[in-house]
């Protein structure tokens, strides 16, 4: 599933930085629970009112960015848990050859009731969700982009790598550790669609988005 992005990690472009998801049983609160029940599927209701798994790959394919950047999102969900890599292309708009850089977040999540959140005009059941994130990392496959990095001593090293995974948790570069999500899926197209809260929407009263961003949704691979 496509995770919201909030921008903060800049190279020459922004990075994109991982902010939120997590995922509702039968949408009656609840969580990844135990040790033993990590990896166990969970569901959310569907479009369709009926119970749908989320474990899987889900992905955006590709999105241009501006005129001649380009990204790509895959979310892998096991039960409780998840990781997320984003490639951006900085002269491309079709995500062709070698991505320009890569970030991987990965963490777990609980997960929360169910509510009725917008989207384009029209309510829908959606997610309540809470994200924990415990890993963050960025590795560059652009010689220019480590110079500048590195010239700049971004996310506080001057010590960047080509084709070398950094770990960036806890750095000046980092998302926070926690937030809220919301989640909501249309299986009643084939592929599933993914979507999640709209960052630049209004939040409800508990802090949970109140909007579906319907610009990024992403399709089970």
């Amino acid at each position: 599933m496509k995770i919201r992005i909030q921008k903060r990690f800049v190279i020459m472009l922004a990075i994109g930085l991982l902010s939120v998801f997590a995922l509702s049983c039968g949408g009656g609160g609840g969580g990844g629970g135990g040790d033993d029940d990590d990896d166990q599927p969970l569901t959310i209701t569907g479009e369709s009112g009926n119970q749908v798994n989320l474990n899987g790959d889900w992905d955006t394919g590709c999105l241009v960015m501006d005129v001649g950047e380009s990204e790509r999102w895959v979310t892998t969900i096991s039960g409780s848990n998840f990781s997320q890599e984003e490639d951006e292309w900085l002269d491309s708009e079709t995500c062709n050859g070698t991505s320009d850089l890569t970030v991987v977040v990965s963490g777990n999540f609980v997960l929360g009731n169910e509510v009725i959140a917008d989207l384009n005009g029209g309510d829908v059941t959606a997610t309540e969700m809470d994200l924990e994130i415990t890993s963050f990392e960025g590795t560059i496959h652009n010689q220019d982009v480590v110079d500048e990095l590195n010239a700049d001593v971004e996310c506080g090293f001057n010590d960047w790598a080509l084709n070398t995974p950094k770990e960036l948790f806890g750095t000046p570069c980092s998302p926070d550790a926690n937030d809220k999500e919301v989640l909501y899926i249309d299986d009643m197209v084939d592929p599933d669609v993914l979507y999640t809260g709209d960052e630049d929407g209004p939040d409800d009263i508990n802090g949970y988005p109140a909007e579906i961003g319907s610009d990024e949704p992403q399709e089970r691979l």
